[in-house]
């Protein structure tokens, strides 16, 4: 009797932990596939993410040249603004010295 009894515990223990088991494993399985499912929309994101911080990076590479461009403009005019100032210091002297002699009215 008490052989039939330990068999009976032990039938019951063991199908009790194949169900422990298998509810574990299935909530398992369940948590992997949300993780799986999160982690590609997640990986989505940031792949759309990264396509337009490039897009922006070209757009800034693009922009640098044209600044690069405008910055070499900017020192020719500004070469050519003091040729024309000293031209027109010049000429006011020359105008000066000329006016100098001559009496106002």
């Amino acid at each position: 009797m008490l052989f039939w009894l330990s068999l009976a515990v032990f039938l019951v223990l063991l199908l009790g932990s194949i169900a422990f088991a298998a509810l574990r494993g299935l909530e398992l399985w369940r948590a992997f596939k949300r993780l799986s499912r999160e982690a590609g929309s997640e990986l989505d994101r940031i792949t759309r993410t990264s396509a337009e911080i490039e897009l922006h990076l070209q757009a800034a590479a693009a922009s640098g040249t044209r600044l690069d461009a405008a910055v070499t403009r900017l020192g020719h005019s500004r070469a050519r603004l003091n040729v024309l100032t000293s031209a027109l210091a010049d000429a006011r002297a020359s105008l000066g010295r000329v006016t100098a002699v001559y009496p106002r009215k």
